[in-house]
């Protein structure tokens, strides 16, 4: 009985919006989080080969042999490595080289690209970049001259699995075995040396390492996993994640709403056949048994089906995802489905249950009263305790996200907005006098249902605000990264360059028609003390190590002032704001620097803004001309070259020790990441949209009855069926074009705050909002209304409907 009752009722079209919607939004967290599920799982694998190990350990110093005996005891793999810059020599002709001297474990996790393919840096060989070999004018076999040792080249590394990205201090690489670095005698005391120990094992091994060792870091040690490495890669891959999180996160908001409106228009369709089955002798037992049933079987099929096109989704992201991720990844665990199920589970009770309890307490004496409603879990109190259960759901399945509090500000402020403009839209309308018949019969009909106008307002500016953000926030995705590196974007740095080669370095450049960006003078100096107070025991990196210092005249066009004022003068700063909030210092502040010759101080008189993503010079403190002429210094700049490397390479001849940086490969390779991110964020815009037409339809279907039953009457006191559809077509525009106005309002708060908060853009006003919203609304609904009343004014079937 209850299978022929469900498949009855399936024919209600509320019964199948909240059987789509709960698809969807199964669906949803099904694909999404089977995705986030396996990337987490192959990043984490991947990230164990960014690293080549699951920890680092650095240290401007060999740190003590009992901390390495302590990882071995707990058994993990330690991999010794040692970094520093020295020059190279190929008979008579000198090229500064990066080495990376490294043990037979190197590397722990990922690979080691070589050609030919399978080397390491063996005892008496080196591996050379190729850039190395073609500037020595080297071939595979030969010898070179590394400090006092001769060693043979085995060949060319061509990808480092921890390569990572230093503009400072990076040359062309030459990996070398640890068991040759002493025989170079390159490493003296006062030496520039970076040590890096790498880590492998289980978690509990770290773990227990970790409680170990972190007592026992002094400041010039760094501890870090692949959580604490950054850079434009990283942090554009976090960003794409949170732009999926964001999608499932819509997605979700918009199925909770399109269920509730359409499984209470389902149930209150239903109160008079309750009634009916009552007074016939249905027990109450009876009727629970239907409807649990019926609720059982809605909940199962919308499981199947979204579980399905859930499936179909991960692996259409997973296709689009398929260049920026592993080439292969572990399959997700069963928590997806899990989280899936048990959302829709508690979706389906939090907006169903007080409709069918309100359903199964239905009076019989409704036969004959139709104003006879059952009063039970009075709405001012269900309505607060569903909202704090849905929040406390989407907090859960986000993580507590500021995405979600947000869209939940935005959502809250578009709520207000709907009342006070939806009062304020009521109250004007009925001052103003229409000439035209249909709009005065629309406006009519607004200012008698206020509650129900007030509810489709709040719906439909609901869907668009939704949607609108998921596609500003998609295109920005792109956008963004597109303005901060133009079309002429410098894709190589120069650094350590003399003094005495700036003059000549720009006339080479000149001749070659190069232009190149801005010369910036680069200083090395630790912060040593804050208004006096030593930092001494300051946990943060930036005092933790050398800094480059600047001076320029002219602000960098990409560093806003935030506070003060620019330039600064003589012994005066501008600082980083970001390092500045670190760190507690203010506009007014004296900072003391301790270089290679003597200790100066400088008052802080600006803070800057600086984009770490960009890719350009970047500095944490820029002085004026002369604050740091006596301090040892080097030059560095960048320019933009694409046409081949025979420039390059002559470059380099002419200044062997001035190091060359290809950041191309980096450019290329995060803008290939936010390119297919944005293609799959377009997958997620279709479920956005499946969920904003549902809740649309779910709004629309709720006044089905009653616009029927006026239009019956206005046909039949003689009103034709193109006045009727006209003015539904005019109520609907009115609807659609307030809703976009309060959409636009509460689209562009949640903007601010998402665009500030969590995805670190500068925040604009979208002019696009405010006039594409309300246009869209309007065109959008007044379709729908004139699909409504064409559905609703079919010849007898009108008449038919008001006689039943």
């Amino acid at each position: 009985m209850i299978a022929r009752w469900f498949w009855r009722e399936w024919r209600s079209p509320s019964l199948l919006i909240v059987w789509l919607a709960l698809s969807l939004a199964v669906a949803c967290v099904l694909a999404l989080g089977s995705v986030s599920d396996r990337m987490e799982k192959g990043l984490s694998q991947q990230s164990r080969e960014f690293m080549a190990g699951d920890r680092t350990l650095r240290s401007s110093r060999e740190v003590e042999q009992a901390w390495l005996d302590e990882a071995r005891k707990i058994g993990l793999k330690v991999s010794e490595q040692v970094s520093f810059q020295t020059m190279t020599f190929a008979g008579d002709t000198p090229q500064l080289a990066s080495v990376k001297v490294v043990d037979d474990l190197y590397p722990l996790y990922g690979e080691l690209q070589t050609w030919p393919p399978g080397l390491k840096p063996a005892a008496g060989t080196v591996l050379l970049a190729p850039r190395l070999m073609a500037l020595l004018n080297l071939k595979r076999g030969d010898t070179l001259d590394v400090g006092d040792a001769t060693l043979k080249i085995a060949g060319e590394v061509r990808q480092e699995p921890d390569a990572g990205f230093n503009p400072f201090q990076m040359a062309p690489r030459l990996l070398m075995n640890r068991a040759d670095m002493a025989k170079t005698g390159a490493v003296q005391p006062g030496s520039r040396v970076s040590w890096r120990y790498k880590f492998g094992g289980t978690p509990s091994q770290l773990a227990a390492y970790e409680k170990w060792l972190l007592p026992q870091l002094r400041p010039e040690h760094r501890w870090s996993g692949m959580e604490q490495e950054e850079g434009a890669l990283g942090k554009s891959l976090a960003r794409a994640q949170q732009f999926l999180l964001l999608s499932a996160l819509l997605t979700l908001l918009l199925a909770v709403a399109a269920v509730a409106v359409a499984m209470g228009h389902y149930c209150r369709s239903r109160y008079d056949l309750v009634a009916i089955l009552k007074t016939l002798g249905a027990g109450r037992a009876q009727l629970r048994k239907l409807i649990v049933g019926q609720w059982l079987l809605v909940l199962a099929l919308s499981a199947l089906t979204g579980g399905a096109i859930g499936l179909a989704f991960e692996r259409l992201l997973m296709l689009l995802l398929r260049p920026v991720l592993p080439a292969a990844l572990p399959p997700a665990s069963l928590w997806p489905w899990l989280w899936s199920v048990g959302a829709m589970v508690v979706i389906s009770l939090l907006v169903g249950l007080r409709p069918y309890r309100l359903l199964l307490a239905t009076q019989p004496l409704r036969v004959l009263r139709r104003d006879a409603v059952a009063n039970v879990w009075p709405l001012k109190f269900y309505l607060p305790a569903m909202i704090v259960a849905v929040v406390l759901l989407l907090a859960w399945l986000t993580g507590g996200s500021t995405l979600l509090w947000a869209v939940l500000a935005g959502a809250v402020v578009l709520a207000l907005l709907c009342g006070a403009l939806g009062w304020l839209l009521l109250k004007a309308l009925k001052r103003l006098t229409f000439n035209a018949l249909p709009v005065r019969l629309a406006v009519n009909r607004l200012l008698r249902q206020p509650w129900s106008t007030l509810s489709q307002l709040s719906a439909f500016s609901l869907s668009f605000m939704l949607l609108a953000l998921l596609l500003v926030l998609r295109g920005d995705l792109l956008d963004r990264w597109q303005q901060q590196l133009p079309p002429e974007s410098p894709n190589y740095f120069l650094i350590n360059i003399a003094p005495e080669q700036v003059a000549p370095l720009k006339a080479f450049l000149a001749a070659h028609q190069v232009t190149p960006d801005s010369f910036y003078p680069v200083v090395r100096a630790r912060l040593t003390a804050i208004n006096g107070q030593s930092t001494q025991g300051n946990q943060d990196e930036a005092l933790n190590r050398e800094l480059n210092l600047t001076w320029q005249e002219k602000r960098p066009d990409h560093n806003p002032i935030t506070a003060g004022s620019w330039p600064p003068k003589a012994g005066e700063v501008s600082m980083e704001e970001g390092l500045a909030k670190r760190l507690n210092v203010r506009p007014g502040d004296t900072l003391t620097f301790t270089g290679d010759t003597q200790a100066f101080n400088a008052r802080v008189t600006s803070l800057r803004k600086v984009d770490w993503e960009s890719l350009r010079p970047n500095f944490f403190f820029i002085f004026p001309s002369g604050a740091l002429d006596g301090q040892p210094q080097s030059w560095l700049t960048s320019f933009r070259w694409e046409k081949g490397n025979a420039m390059l390479t002559e470059l380099n001849r002419a200044f062997p020790t001035v190091s060359l940086l290809d950041i191309g490969t980096i450019l290329k390779q995060v803008g290939q990441v936010l390119e297919q991110v944005s293609r799959a964020l377009e997958v997620m815009v279709v479920l956005v949209t499946l969920c904003g037409v549902l809740l649309l339809l779910a709004q629309v279907q709720v006044g089905m009855r009653q616009r029927h039953q006026e239009l019956v009457v206005y046909r039949t006191l003689g009103a034709g069926k193109k006045l009727l559809r006209t003015t539904l077509w005019c109520e609907f525009a009115l609807l659609g074009m307030v809703s976009g106005l309060v959409a636009a309002i509460g689209a562009e708060t949640a903007l601010a705050l998402l665009q500030k908060q969590v995805f670190d853009f500068p925040w604009e006003p979208d002019w696009r909002l405010w006039l594409i919203l309300p246009t869209s609304g309007a065109l959008l609904l007044s379709m729908c209304g004139g699909w409504l009343g064409t559905r609703l004014l079919k010849g007898r079937a009108l008449f038919r409907q008001f006689a039943s």
